[in-house]
């Protein structure tokens, strides 16, 4: 494999994940797939999105126009980077959509009570 990619790939092209801790890749394994021409690709270990509800609620919040979760888990966990966090405990794939309707009502989880293994599944 290129030593240039690989190295993209670890540092999650300068996320920091999954070597930063506020990841939700954080501790994942890299693992490679040999295609049939012999070249190696590397991915991250599939992640499996927690339950809603292991998560414990710090409050409820309603959205308002102009909303982004890097904005709510910056103001809410101090970090933008946890947007994932609201989005688990919403039961969100797509966390784009948890902004897009104003007025919807969202859990904000408690950043301290995330469950251990939330991100792994």
């Amino acid at each position: 494999m290129d030593s240039a990619l690989q190295s993209m790939v670890l540092a999650a092209a300068g996320t920091g994940g999954p070597t930063n801790p506020s990841s939700r890749y954080y501790g994942f394994a890299v693992e490679y797939f040999t295609r049939p021409d012999g070249l190696q690709v590397a991915y991250l270990q599939r992640r499996i999105i927690p339950q809603p509800d292991i998560y414990t609620s710090l409050q409820n919040y309603v959205v308002v126009d102009g909303d982004r979760l890097d904005n709510l888990a910056a103001k809410y966990f101090g970090d933008p980077l946890l947007f994932w966090m609201i989005a688990d405990a919403n039961g969100a794939t797509d966390p784009d959509e948890l902004t897009s309707q104003v007025g919807r009502t969202i859990q904000i989880p408690l950043a301290s009570g995330i469950p251990s293994g939330a991100r792994n599944g």
